[in-house]
């Protein structure tokens, strides 16, 4: 079986980096399994920054005479189709806490999903194919938590060995956790306003009803023209828009 293990898709996003360390000590028969250590934005990294020119993670398929990361896009597209899954490790500043991120959502997905048993599994459905992990077989993202925050390390290797239980990959007895997840369909963004705040009390997953309130800038309000789930919502995560418009979806565990 050949996996990616993708880092720094984000190059302000070092946590994939902290979690790898761990995935190579683990004890893998690479006569059967080919493992691949990735890491996709190398200038952005060195910089600290989250991209050179645009959002590597928006970028795919890429353009072959395009700025750097539609050029990086290009080059990743055909290594990322060849392997039989891709694991893309990201950090976030939106508290969003053990999330993983589909761009599809079949059977071989969705059984990796519930062997990693995450609280929170997101179904990308908007622009979902100018994702990384988009163009892979089987592709799965992991968000869960800021970087150095140990916790989200071990939360996101102790995941990734789940999976890689469950696949055959390794063999080891892992206790799962008693975690019902709860799946949402990301389905829009929400445009951030010049000099409107996000009100302290939006959280992640928590439902922000039509008619409400969710940002202000001193007596002006935005207000809510229907109900959603605030998905990644954050004032640094994204430039233009303050997060995503979800909603949740009934899948059996």
């Amino acid at each position: 079986m050949k996996i990616i293990f993708n880092v720094a898709t984000h190059g302000n996003e070092n946590l994939g980096i902290e979690v790898v360390k761990k995935i190579k000590k683990l004890n893998i028969d690479n006569q059967k399994n080919k493992l691949i250590f990735q890491i996709a934005n190398e200038e952005a990294l060195r910089l600290n920054k989250r991209y050179i020119d645009q959002d590597l993670n928006q970028s795919f398929p890429g353009k072959k005479l395009g700025n750097h990361e539609e050029k990086l896009a290009y080059k990743l597209s055909p290594i990322i189709k060849s392997a039989d899954l891709v694991i893309d490790i990201h950090s976030t500043t939106s508290n969003l806490k053990n999330t993983i991120i589909v761009t599809k959502f079949d059977n071989k997905t969705a059984d990796c999903i519930k062997s990693i048993s995450p609280q929170y599994a997101l179904i990308m459905s908007y622009k979902k194919n100018n994702a990384l992990i988009s163009q892979a077989k089987i592709g799965i993202a992991f968000e869960y938590g800021k970087n150095k925050n140990q916790k989200a390390i071990k939360n996101t290797f102790e995941g990734i060995k789940r999976l890689l239980n469950n696949l055959g990959v390794i063999e080891s007895k892992i206790s799962k956790p008693k975690i019902s997840t709860q799946y949402y369909n990301v389905i829009s963004i929400v445009p951030k306003i010049k000099e409107y705040k996000l009100l302290k009390k939006i959280k992640n997953y928590t439902l922000i009803k039509k008619g409400s309130v969710y940002a202000a800038n001193k007596n002006k309000k935005l207000i809510a023209e229907k109900s959603f789930y605030p998905i990644l919502f954050g004032e640094k995560a994204y430039k233009k828009f303050y997060g995503f418009r979800g909603e949740k979806i009934n899948i059996e565990n």
